[in-house]
């Protein structure tokens, strides 16, 4: 069963309009301060004043109506602003000096007004990442005031085991703070696609303080690095840390359905639904891992419950098409497509697998105007292309059919079998040159592709080159025990 695969193209952005924020502060050392405390105070309290000014300005903007944005956004205020700032600016250091009493600081946020925008739109799409960009704001406060009451507490006391306790939490206070900046920093560089750099911030985060959320947005970054095994190590640290994390069991199952290990990602999808029962992509993802293993009415009762759920997913009403077509259930796969469409006008897929439906059943006129149309939508769609060639070589229009089987294998260069429908094609046309040269195309992505062998011999045969004749078809009725007999055949007609 096929899978959908969400991806996300990134672009670097010209700071034409850039702005920048410039700001300076002064710390003053107390008796329970090291360099590093009065660093990690300091770097904390020059943020906020960057990132206050930065809010109120940005939520100024947006009630103005100087530019368009969502009603979500227009609702958020300049301190939700500045919250989730934290997670898609960074903070540059321009100067700092430590006298030993004084620890001085000078930093700068240079963003683009709508770049910020743009992306403050797309975070609070993600409940997920705003929680966490909530929460971590929610514990600087806290370990700040815990910091201040620890300094007073300090200053008060006499006993020197009752100070050395009081400056291990103090230290650890400190540690929290910078723990919680080099897990911003890991947002905000997984945001903009640098994953390398999330990870070694999230790493740097996690040596100082481990909260459960970085190890999952650690292996939520190696997920997008196709890294599953590392993912998987990070999810179970968040979930030995929060055992009720359900988005980490969920993204758990999709590191283990990365792997083709099916049986482990339902249990994990079971494990978050279990947690959070109306959490419909795990039920999505669910079905299609049951899917991948042909049981099929799992798949379509699991989409049935994202569904129940959310009832205009247009990727539940899509996959729960793909495992009816794997039941041969035609009319009820072509139900489901017509239903994603008609949430999604634009889903490029389910035209297509519309198109496939068809196209099995011999419908080539109907398959032909749902190919189009996928194409219409996605003009790279490769298979779309590949699948209308062929559809077009059912019906005996070869030119048009080279025409969009040449399409196919330009865009994607790897689509061995529409190299090798183009092969069949010229054969039929007795071009035999270019009927051999789609087969090694075909060789050269598979060289152990017995029908290509095959018909290679064929063409061979054709053009009376004994000796290569015999080559390939012996190479093919070694390849494919099934095609032995064939084989046998043409070598009998070639002369043996």
């Amino acid at each position: 069963m096929k899978k959908i695969f969400l991806i996300l193209i990134l672009c670097s952005v010209v700071l034409l309009n850039a702005r920048t924020w410039v700001r300076e502060y002064t710390y003053n050392a107390s008796e329970a301060d090291s360099k590093l405390t009065s660093r990690a105070i300091s770097l904390e309290q020059v943020k906020r004043l960057l990132l206050q000014e930065i809010g109120v300005y940005v939520h100024s903007t947006i009630l103005n109506e100087e530019v368009e944005v969502s009603g979500e956004l227009r609702e958020l205020t300049a301190k939700q602003i500045e919250i989730i700032s934290a997670g898609i600016t960074e903070t540059k250091i321009i100067e700092e000096n430590w006298n030993g009493e004084t620890y001085y600081i000078k930093a700068e946020i240079t963003a683009d007004e709508n770049d910020v925008i743009n992306r403050l739109d797309k975070v609070i799409e993600d409940k997920e990442k705003t929680k966490q960009l909530e929460d971590s704001n929610r514990r600087t406060e806290e370990t700040l005031a815990e910091i201040e009451r620890l300094k007073q507490q300090l200053a008060k006391t006499q006993d020197e085991n009752e100070k050395l306790a009081i400056q291990s939490k103090y230290n650890k206070s400190s540690n929290e703070l910078t723990a919680e900046d080099w897990f911003q920093k890991g947002v905000n560089a997984a945001e903009i696609g640098d994953y390398d750099n999330a990870i070694l911030y999230y790493q740097k985060s996690i040596k100082l303080y481990p909260y459960a959320e970085t190890y999952y947005n650690m292996g939520y970054v190696f997920v997008k690095k196709s890294n599953y095994n590392k993912a998987i190590e990070s999810f179970k640290k968040a979930i030995n840390i929060y055992p009720e994390y359900a988005s980490a069991y969920y993204n758990m199952g999709l590191a283990y359905q990365g792997k083709g290990d099916y049986d482990r990602a339902i249990e994990c999808y079971q494990k978050a639904i279990a947690i959070e029962p109306k959490k419909n992509e795990a039920y999505n993802n669910l079905g299609i891992s049951y899917g991948c293993k042909d049981k099929y009415d799992k798949a379509i009762e699991s989409f049935q419950k994202a569904i129940q759920i959310e009832p205009h997913n247009a990727i539940a009403y899509y996959n729960m098409g793909l495992a009816y077509g794997g039941l041969s259930d035609y009319d009820k796969e072509i139900e489901c497509y017509q239903k994603a469409i008609e949430i999604n006008p634009d889903y490029a897929e389910a035209y297509y697998e519309m198109g496939n439906n068809y196209h099995k059943n011999g419908k080539y006129n109907e398959a032909i105007k749902y190919f189009q149309k996928a194409i219409a939508i996605n003009p790279d769609y490769a298979l779309a292309f590949f699948y209308l060639g062929n559809t077009y070589g059912k019906i005996a229009n070869y030119d048009k059919a080279i025409s969009y089987l040449r399409k196919a294998v330009d865009i994607n260069p790897k689509i061995e079998a529409a190299f090798y429908t183009l092969s069949n094609i010229y054969f039929r046309k007795e071009e035999y040159n270019k009927s051999i040269e789609c087969c090694i195309k075909v060789l050269e992505i598979n060289p152990d592709n017995a029908n290509v062998n095959f018909q290679l011999g064929l063409i061979y045969g054709k053009q009376g080159d004994v000796n290569l004749a015999k080559k390939y078809i012996k190479k093919a009725a070694r390849l494919d025990h099934k095609q032995a007999q064939n084989c046998l055949r043409e070598l009998e007609n070639l002369g043996k």
